[in-house]
């Protein structure tokens, strides 16, 4: 038995062939298994518990000599920034998954899809409009500098909504560097908020 949830993605995704975005063969619309599969990996990242791990990427020893040559300093003090630097990209890279697990807990009660799994292409969550009978689709960053051309060119000619959390440059004409107000559900608004967002990572993380 398929989840609720994924009946109506499956149903988008039938609808919209081109949207699937998969690395593995195994996840298709063409079979029953791939069917299978996709609900699988589905369930598997609405189900898995995220946490803060150290990237395994090896530190250049460069950037500590620049470090060491230009700001004075020590080689003790650059070891640590290595691993402050270190830990700071996984918790940068936590932020955008931990975002959409948010958003998702106020949208999905009232009918929007998370698109768990990573299997839907530049599509984070999606509707059927009863009126319309037509699917709308939002994408969410958790930054306005952090989508390259080439990914940006996927969703022309589309009808899918782009929102982003924050801005990456400060602006006089902005009370805060966040763009909670101007996320493209209105009726939602009210209902999302950087304390919310900050308040719902410190409950998950806890």
């Amino acid at each position: 038995m398929f989840d609720p949830k994924f009946q109506v993605l499956l149903k988008f995704l039938q609808d919209n062939p081109e949207r699937l975005s998969s690395r593995s063969k195994s996840l298709h619309l063409d079979s029953d298994e791939g069917i299978n599969a996709l609900h699988e990996c589905y369930v598997r990242s609405k189900e898995q518990k995220l946490t803060l791990s150290r990237p395994a990427t090896i530190p250049d020893d460069a950037v500590s000599v620049i470090l060491q040559q230009c700001c004075n300093f020590t080689e003790e003090q650059t070891e640590q920034i290595k691993v402050e630097h270190q830990l700071s990209m996984s918790a940068e890279n936590l932020v955008g998954a931990l975002l959409e697990r948010y958003i998702a807990q106020v949208l999905e009660p009232h009918g929007w899809i998370w698109c768990a799994g990573d299997f839907v292409r530049a599509i984070d969550f999606i509707k059927y409009n009863q009126s319309t009978q037509l699917w709308e689709a939002v994408q969410v960053k958790n930054r306005d500098n952090t989508e390259n051309s080439s990914s940006s060119a996927i969703r022309q000619g589309t009808t899918i909504e782009k929102w982003f959390r924050t801005y990456s440059k400060p602006s006089k004409k902005r009370a805060t560097n966040t763009n909670w107000e101007n996320f493209p559900e209105a009726e939602f608004r009210d209902q999302l908020s950087e304390e919310g967002f900050l308040q719902f990572i410190r409950d998950y993380l806890a």
